[in-house]
């Protein structure tokens, strides 16, 4: 192992000295990598101020430097639209190793568009391409001048959207609605998922189109319902049932249910009766309308909703209602709603470990205590709660990996790039390469670049790999130890243990220091901007902007001091923290309402509503687990107040 090591490590180096390719070794071999960054830079500002002579004159001398496709890349971009499709399949063929090979298409589609070159879109284009505005130009080009009816048929498929459609579809449209082909019909059917998807201004546009009577008063109908939906039962009895009304009266049921639920059940049966609304659609109406009154406290309506959940086969719905059960601490319930799951629901180690904690509470300690048996012993949050009930400590299946470089030597070249741009800070490309690189890999050489991410500490690396390599067994692998001085620093400020902040900071990010959620959220604890400047105005803590958040030692500090704040609020239980720290702690004050200090702490993780904030809290607890194994370092996975705490 030590042999392997010792060899890994010096072909490492050597591949970290040297960038030149024995290809290019005529024009860049006296040239230094310092060197090849400087005029990496200038080349780079050359094509930004459009010097193309003076740049062709640079680029032989970094025609061996990592990053100099790159340039390569943003040259050709540069009046793409002028270039022949063949010139741009050949420069994507030629650095198809590239993940920015993968965007060549959509700029070049750009342009075609832009130029209105619409013969040579299709000449290029020859499938429809990903991407509403990209479809937009391929179908108008069609209708133009290729084949008229796909064209047609595109513009149908894109029209029937209960959403705003990209402005590029305006010529399109146009073109289709002057052969006549939009018809009202299809008016109508929009305006129906515009109902659906609940925009009004849409339904509105969309009614303004249509020239008959007869579909102009269809129109009014249907937005007299999205405004009023209590007219629904006046609305059923007074049209014959057709798909068309049919789907209104569902659409207005379940709009009524979102203000008025008593309403709309007792509206439910003579609607449904009324349309002639089939067993399947009732069904579903009414798993809708049970999800929507999932928490009534009044009894006709519970009595109702448990009808309708036990002939449903909605697993959600009736996953919902055992998690009801166990909110109310009704272990016979628990029992009868798990046994209407499909069976393979039935037999996962969740509902395997709840049926035990029910027998258990119901007397059955035989049959509990053996089932909870059938469950420890495995690396789930399950069968560590089970391990706990039984007085039993932690054990699940581990592996570790040795690191063979010669696996992956194919990807030496790939390998040196990511190094390169990680070392100039070009994280998000770095990132970009990483996962391109990954998607090509096969499932062995996948595992190996996990242990080479492990080795080069490239921390972020390790964990897309180990992920994308399914290695769930290998812990030393899947969590590095990151950034540990500043999680040990912020930690031993506010009495936190640095492992739950390096826990946190594994769910939230995977240890991904520039990572941006989909809402904002920023950085490594992912903290929201407005997050952030509370917490410093509170805190007295020196923050000058979002910038600030992709700096690991104040994104840390931030996070450490909301979390502090949120264990202080909750006498310092992880679990309300954790929550509260998800999704925020005017839910977590919600959920406690509910639930009324009647839980013990497994039965309160699991009564969280919300899929994202009951497997956060989850993953976190075990993250915890597998760190503390990582670092041999003792500690319970609940602690002792925690345990003792009524929920």
């Amino acid at each position: 192992m030590v042999l392997n090591f010792l060899r890994f490590f010096l072909a490492c180096l050597c591949l970290s000295i040297t960038f030149v390719s024995p290809s290019n070794a005529d024009s860049s071999e006296n040239v230094s990598l310092k060197q090849q960054r400087a005029i990496y830079d200038k080349a780079h500002k050359l094509l930004d101020n459009r010097q193309f002579e003076s740049y062709e004159k640079v680029r032989p001398k970094i025609a061996g430097y990592p990053l100099t496709p790159y340039l390569d890349y943003r040259r050709f971009l540069i009046g793409i639209s002028h270039r022949s499709p063949d010139e741009v399949r050949n420069f994507i063929h030629h650095y198809n190793d590239f993940p920015f090979s993968n965007r060549i298409s959509a700029p070049y589609l750009d342009g075609l568009a832009r130029e209105k070159k619409w013969k040579l879109m299709l000449e290029y284009q020859i499938a429809e391409p990903r991407g509403e505005t990209y479809q937009c130009y391929y179908y108008y080009a069609q209708a133009k001048y290729g084949n008229r009816e796909e064209g047609f048929r595109g513009a149908q498929k894109l029209w029937l959207s209960g959403h705003s459609i990209a402005d590029a579809c305006d010529p399109l449209f146009s073109l289709w609605g002057k052969v006549g082909l939009r018809s009202e019909e299809l008016i109508l059917k929009r305006m129906h998922l515009a109902f659906e998807a609940r925009n009004r201004s849409l339904m509105h546009y969309l009614a303004n189109l249509l020239k008959s009577q007869k579909a102009k008063r269809q129109a009014d109908e249907m937005k007299v319902l999205f405004d009023s939906p209590i007219k629904v039962r006046k609305f059923a009895r007074k049209h014959q049932p057709t798909t068309f009304h049919q789907n209104q009266v569902i659409l207005a049921l379940k709009k009524l249910a979102r203000s008025e639920i008593e309403k709309a059940v007792k509206l439910f049966p003579e609607v449904v009766k009324a349309q002639k609304i089939s067993r399947v659609q009732a069904q579903e109406l009414a798993d809708y309308l049970a999800f929507r009154m999932i928490n009534t406290e009044r009894e006709s309506l519970s009595q109702w909703r448990d009808n309708k959940i036990s002939s449903s086969s909605n697993t959600a719905l009736i996953e919902r209602r055992v998690r009801l059960a166990i909110q109310e601490a009704d272990w016979s319930s628990v029992i009868k709603w798990i046994d209407i799951l499909p069976k393979d629901k039935q037999n996962s180690l969740r509902w395997q470990y709840w049926l035990a904690r029910s027998e258990l509470a119901l007397g059955q300690h035989f049959s509990g205590q053996q089932r909870m048996e059938s469950i420890i012993g495995q690396r789930n949050f399950y069968s560590v709660a089970a391990a706990k009930e039984l007085q039993r400590s932690i054990h699940y299946p581990t592996s570790e990996i040795l690191l063979n470089h010669d696996i992956i030597d194919a990807f030496d070249t790939e390998l040196i790039r990511i190094e390169e741009l990680i070392e100039r800070d070009k994280i998000e490309a770095g990132k970009s390469e990483w996962r391109w690189l990954l998607d090509r890999a096969d499932a062995q050489q996948r595992r190996m670049l996990a242990a080479y991410a492990a080795f080069k500490g490239w921390h972020h690396f390790t964990v897309m790999a180990s992920i994308k390599a399914q290695m769930w067994d290998n812990i030393s692998i899947r969590f590095p130890i990151a950034h540990r001085w500043w999680f040990n620093f912020y930690g031993d400020k506010h009495s936190i243990d640095p492992i739950t902040l390096m826990s946190l900071a594994r769910q939230e990010s995977g240890l991904d220091i520039e990572a941006i959620s989909p809402v904002g959220a920023r950085g490594i604890m992912q903290i929201m901007p407005s997050t952030a400047k509370y917490t410093a105005k509170k805190y007295k803590l020196a923050y000058r902007g979002t910038q600030d958040l992709y700096s690991v030692g104040k994104n840390i500090e931030i996070g450490s001091h909301y979390l502090d704040g949120l264990l202080n609020q909750y006498n310092n239980n992880r679990i309300f923290a954790l929550a509260a720290y998800n999704a925020g702690p005017h839910r977590v004050k919600t959920w406690r309402k509910r639930t009324q200090g009647k839980l013990d702490a497994y039965a309160f993780i699991e009564a969280i509503p919300f899929k994202e904030t009951r497997g956060y809290v989850q993953n976190i607890l075990m993250f915890e687990t597998y760190y503390r194994e990582v670092l041999g370092v003792d500690g319970a996975f609940l602690n002792p107040h925690e345990l003792k705490t009524k929920y």
